[in-house]
């Protein structure tokens, strides 16, 4: 019988595969925070602009909008942002505690950049490229 040929050539097998032993990488890095690197991201986005709707936090990071939303609450407990409510929308800014918090995730995020550069060396950002590439590519088709 012959072996399947998925571990090598499905892109959703190897994409998976990835993501897990990534995870393991960002879960390790970020644990400073005391949460998972996607509260991070969502309060680094918030850095860079606020406030934001739950809308719009989805739409610039890829995530379904329940999933921000609960994220959100998780975070609005802690003090991390502050929610309002606007019509349908909920917008989120920064909250009291997020000085400290954001900090600490950027001093993450820069130490996760240069032990994946260790590991992965010159092939980090040609498969970021065409990672953030192809991501487009089935965003667009999916719509």
């Amino acid at each position: 019988m012959t072996a399947h040929h998925f571990t090598r050539t499905c892109a959703y097998f190897t994409a998976a595969r990835y993501m897990r032993s990534i995870e393991l990488v960002a879960d390790k890095i970020f644990s400073p925070t005391g949460m998972k690197p996607a509260y991070a991201y969502i309060m680094m986005t918030l850095e860079d602009t606020h406030p934001l709707t739950i809308k719009e936090i989805a739409q610039r990071l890829g995530y379904e909008r329940s999933t921000v939303s609960r994220m959100v609450k998780t975070l609005s407990q802690k003090d991390l942002v502050i929610l309002t409510a606007s019509g349908r929308a909920t917008t989120v800014d920064l909250g009291i505690a997020s000085p400290e918090f954001l900090k600490v995730a950027n001093e993450c995020l820069e130490k996760f950049g240069h032990l994946t550069d260790q590991y992965l060396g010159t092939d980090k950002a040609k498969m970021t490229q065409l990672l953030t590439q192809n991501n487009e590519k089935l965003r667009s088709n999916l719509k």
